[in-house]
């Protein structure tokens, strides 16, 4: 029998509402209109005009879509929850039953599916990351009283080989930042290694997000959390140059060719690109990202204030960000054990 829970008329109607939108406006004005009608319905207590019983509509898409709505408000951000979209969906398309109905079982012979019998064979490690959007939603429909208990539950992570990814070394900055053909570029490089912003954070800036008289750059993160992160004299240098010998009046702090914003692909595009130039291998933003974590780490910074500067809640994260250098450990082994 199917679970069904009785929603206040308010929020059927901002659902509703952002139901039409979706698609339609920027996320940013959609989050906007979503605030607004939360604040301003609050004032009153709504009720249907018409008498007649209404069946609430608890399909899987219509569930999933309040699922979605429920994680913007939260602050989620709008990458993940395309993701939370996606494999959600393809998972509901799968099984073709009730949400209510499906189980531990059924979830784990989907995942199966994918990795023997779908058309494109899935690594362990692919696979493990679709299996990580469903907790979510799941979690989310039990906690609402929309099904029974919740069958991710009962489902483990898969196991994977994990790769040691490893950070620039200095060798491969200095030759990355040589091989920069303006000073956009470096003035980018020497960003991204100071700051240890992810890309997406780095195409949202603006020019006024940076304080050059604090040697700082106020950056919106994942959740929509605020962090400050720091420049280094010589990165705060070259973006100075950089932003003199701009012609535009964008805002973007930093600007493509013929664009008013350099975006996410344009920089992983620039960056591949350097990296032919200067042979360096496996050349990519978020590898920055990694080395400077474990640059401050290997240098002596408390490894809570890595996490702040990185913008991690958990600290587990961190270490993951981070590689261990062998060096570094023998030389704390013969200091500790010998």
């Amino acid at each position: 029998m199917e679970v069904v829970t009785v929603m206040d008329i308010r929020e059927q109607i901002i659902q509703k509402v952002m139901e039409v939108l979706e698609g339609r406006v920027e996320p940013e004005t959609a989050d906007l209109v979503q605030d607004v009608l939360v604040l301003e319905l609050n004032r009153y207590e709504v009720q249907e005009r018409c008498t007649e019983v209404s069946v609430p509509d608890n399909s899987a898409e219509r569930m999933l879509k309040k699922f979605l709505a429920t994680k913007r408000i939260e602050g989620t951000a709008e990458s993940t929850l395309n993701r939370y979209a996606d494999e959600n969906r393809k998972l509901i398309q799968f099984l073709s039953k009730p949400l209510y109905e499906v189980t531990a079982y059924d979830i784990r012979f989907y995942l199966s599916y994918r990795r023997e019998k779908a058309e494109v064979k899935l690594s362990n490690r692919t696979l493990d990351g679709i299996r990580r959007c469903y907790p979510s939603f799941f979690g989310w429909l039990s906690a609402e009283g929309l099904i029974g208990r919740n069958p991710c539950a009962a489902i483990k992570q898969i196991k994977y080989r994990k790769k040691v990814k490893k950070p620039y070394s200095a060798a491969e900055m200095e030759r990355l930042r040589r091989a920069c053909e303006n000073i956009r570029d470096l003035a980018l490089l020497d960003f991204l290694y100071c700051t240890g912003c992810r890309v997406s954070e780095v195409a949202r800036l603006n020019m006024d997000d940076v304080d050059f008289e604090r040697m700082e750059c106020t950056v919106l993160g994942k959740g929509n959390k605020e962090r400050t992160v720091y420049l280094s004299e010589v990165a705060a240098m070259h973006l100075k140059d950089y932003l003199s010998a701009r012609t535009d009046t964008g805002e973007a702090l930093f600007a493509g060719k013929g664009t008013e914003r350099l975006g996410k692909n344009g920089i992983e595009v620039i960056l591949k690109r350097i990296g032919r130039k200067a042979g360096v291998s496996n050349v990519h933003p978020h590898r920055y990202r990694r080395t400077l974590a474990t640059n401050l780490l290997d240098r002596g910074m408390n490894i809570q204030d890595v996490a702040a500067i990185l913008g991690h809640a958990d600290l587990k994260t961190t270490q993951v960000y981070c590689y261990i250098s062998q060096k570094n450990v023998k030389t704390a082994y013969n200091k500790y054990a010998v």
